[in-house]
C-alpha cells in the first residue's frame, strides 16, 4: 500500500471520492490525519518544558 499527498482544487474533491470508493482506496482528508495524530498523544507530556528546551539544545549543538 502506498500513502500518497494530493492536493486537488475543491470542486473536484466530490469525483475524487467517487473515483477512489470504486477503485477500493481509501481516502482520508490531511485535517483528518492531523486530528487522528493530535487525539493519539498522551494527555500528560513525558517530559517536562525544561528537558524538551535540554533536548533541543543537545540536538542543535550536534548538528
Amino acid at each position: 500500500m502506498e500513502d500518497l499527498v494530493l492536493s486537488i482544487p475543491t470542486q473536484d474533491a466530490a469525483f475524487i471520492e467517487t473515483l477512489a470508493s470504486r477503485m477500493g482506496w481509501t481516502m482520508r482528508r490531511r485535517r483528518t490525519s492531523v486530528e487522528r495524530f493530535v487525539n493519539s498523544c498522551p494527555d500528560t507530556p513525558q517530559l517536562s518544558d525544561e528537558e524538551i528546551q535540554a533536548e533541543i539544545n543537545a540536538y542543535r549543538k550536534g548538528v
